[in-house]
């Protein structure tokens, strides 16, 4: 068997990566989900005390609610990570798989690598959404969301006759707003409602993004620090330019 990624699950020519069944996906995404709760809890007892007079509680029990939002954030980032690297070790150099992805994640990725496609010259892109299979109640939300950002960029897109799980976009003569090549991850619009997860999990409770969620934090001295999701993005993408050379 030839190894293709030396993180998390092994792909081979005879298997492809299925983040439904990777523990290491799923543990992190669990741990996103308790910290969520807890915070959720936090926040339910800082307004009850809050209503009972004690300011000082109140204040406490909040500063603690934002701090287990920032853990379930980067656990989710980490989770974000994963499965994109290994889902898209093997895929082709105008592919982008987007599988195990939170909608609001996916979206900012795929703004990330259409924009780089333009700019680059690609005449389309592949995205692979999946056909909602592992997410709850087998509802989509991957590809619906995919095509809403195509509608609104007037960007035309279509299913793959010959796979339902693959929308292509047409890039030639596309234009995207600019802010899709800048805008930091934290800084995108965020839904109003919690993230569902697309490999079939419940919306995470009490969700509300910060606009600048802690998911870098310094790494020990004399330790590399971990690369961003975009970074990771970048790294990928150039190695995908150099694969269609």
């Amino acid at each position: 068997m030839s190894v293709v990624l030396d993180r998390g699950a092994f792909l081979s020519q005879d298997r492809d990566y299925n983040h439904a069944t990777d523990d290491e996906y799923r543990r992190l995404r669990d741990l996103a989900d308790q910290a969520f709760k807890k915070r959720a809890e936090l926040s339910q007892q800082s307004q009850q005390a809050y209503k009972q007079g004690d300011g000082a509680l109140a204040k406490d029990l909040s500063e603690q609610a934002k701090r287990q939002l920032e853990v379930a954030e980067r656990y989710n980032m980490q989770a974000a990570e994963y499965v994109f690297t290994s889902n898209n070790a093997d895929s082709g150099s105008d592919e982008i798989d987007l599988h195990g992805l939170y909608v609001k994640e996916a979206q900012w990725i795929l703004k990330k690598r259409i924009a780089a496609g333009v700019r680059g010259g690609e005449p389309r892109l592949r995205v692979i959404v999946g056909k909602g299979l592992h997410s709850a109640n087998g509802v989509a939300k991957i590809r619906p969301a995919v095509e809403e950002l195509c509608t609104e960029a007037g960007l035309r897109s279509y299913l793959d006759e010959k796979n339902a799980g693959v929308l292509i976009v047409d890039l030639e003569q596309a234009n995207v707003p600019p802010s899709w090549e800048t805008t930091p991850y934290g800084n995108q619009v965020h839904p109003s409602k919690p993230p569902a997860a697309h490999t079939g999990g419940e919306p995470q409770p009490g969700y509300q993004p910060t606009t600048q969620p802690a998911y870098q934090q310094q790494p020990p001295p004399g330790q590399a620090p971990e690369k961003s999701l975009g970074e990771l993005l970048l790294d990928l993408f150039c190695q995908c330019i150099q694969k269609a050379k």
